[in-house]
């Protein structure tokens, strides 16, 4: 009989279907869901547990001191923004993350999230369910995709896999990447100030830290086109989303597509959710059926290894 490793301590409230995928993916991981976000079932789930697997409520430093029997750490994903790594780090719990994992998945919404933003298709939507039949005030200022010239923010697996797929728009693609240049023929290496001053799209694929918080802020949205559009699939704490209401009411942008905010879930009081240019949707960005194998998949292969005392891809540690 397989022996069973555990418990895992997964903190992502899910429904019975929900739990039950994931324990079919994961195999012989004796796996302990939160029943709630709250800070009580947080710190319970993780009492006892050696394997910890944090998602979008990510672990605090308040939650980890709960963890008395806790070992190694996973991230369900590959920001680590969520994980207090500092808490982790005192108490020499290793962290590790999985890289590339849901890269293909993002690419797709990062695509469809382009489209639906150019060419207005959610509002379009409701209208028509509404029996606003071709409504005027939507049909102005639509565009092609391939008619723009992209500008990608980050060039990690994320943002080459959306270069990939923008080759068969024949888009002018652009890439700033803070480390430097990388060898393709998928797109362009450029200064940010040529993204921000020359692209009519621009979309972000960077991970959440102290250098990037509020990387394109008000100055960088004023050096950015006019009527030009913003597309975040990546952390919503990247944009100052202050700067960002204010350039989408006075038209500097045209419009913003966002699968992530400052704070989630989003408040309903957020401007961006009254906002007709503005197209949102509540961080699903790696959410189908597909990347949750893979994705489950590797953080269980992960534990499973770190369980056997085998080595783990040095891509995957973070502290």
């Amino acid at each position: 009989m397989t022996r069973m490793i555990g418990p895992v301590a997964v903190l992502d409230p899910m429904t019975e279907e929900m739990q039950e995928k994931v324990r079919s993916i994961a195999g012989n991981l004796d796996l302990r869901f939160a029943p709630s976000a709250s800070a009580a079932d947080l710190a319970a789930t993780v009492q006892g547990a050696p394997y910890i697997v944090a998602r979008a409520l990510g672990l605090s430093a308040e939650t980890l001191a709960h963890a008395d029997a806790v070992r190694f750490i996973h991230q369900w994903g590959t920001g680590t923004d969520g994980i207090d790594l500092t808490a982790a780090q005192a108490r020499k719990v290793p962290v590790a993350r999985s890289p590339g994992v849901n890269a293909p998945t993002v690419a797709d919404l990062t695509l469809g999230l382009m489209l639906c933003t150019i060419r207005k298709l959610p509002q379009m939507h409701i209208a028509t369910r509404a029996g606003d039949w071709l409504p005027g005030r939507l049909l102005s200022d639509l565009r092609d995709l391939g008619a723009l010239r992209i500008g990608l923010i980050g060039f990690g697996a994320i943002g080459q896999e959306v270069a990939q797929r923008l080759t068969g728009f024949g888009c002018d693609t652009l890439y700033y990447r803070r480390s430097g240049a990388v060898d393709t023929s998928l797109a362009r290496h450029a200064s940010l100030d040529e993204i921000l001053t020359t692209c009519d799209l621009i979309s972000l694929h960077l991970p959440l830290s102290q250098d990037t918080r509020h990387m394109i802020g008000a100055g960088e949205l004023a050096r950015m086109k006019q009527g030009s559009y913003l597309v975040n699939t990546s952390r919503g704490g990247i944009i100052d989303e202050a700067a960002m209401i204010a350039a989408l009411e006075n038209g500097q942008l045209a419009g913003a597509g966002l699968d992530v905010f400052s704070t989630e879930p989003v408040e309903q009081s957020n401007p961006l959710l009254r906002l007709e240019n503005v197209v949102t949707l509540p961080h699903i960005g790696g959410r189908t059926d597909d990347n949750l194998a893979r994705m489950v998949g590797h953080w269980a292969d992960n534990i499973r290894a770190f369980d056997q005392g085998l080595a783990i891809d040095d891509d995957c540690i973070v502290a």
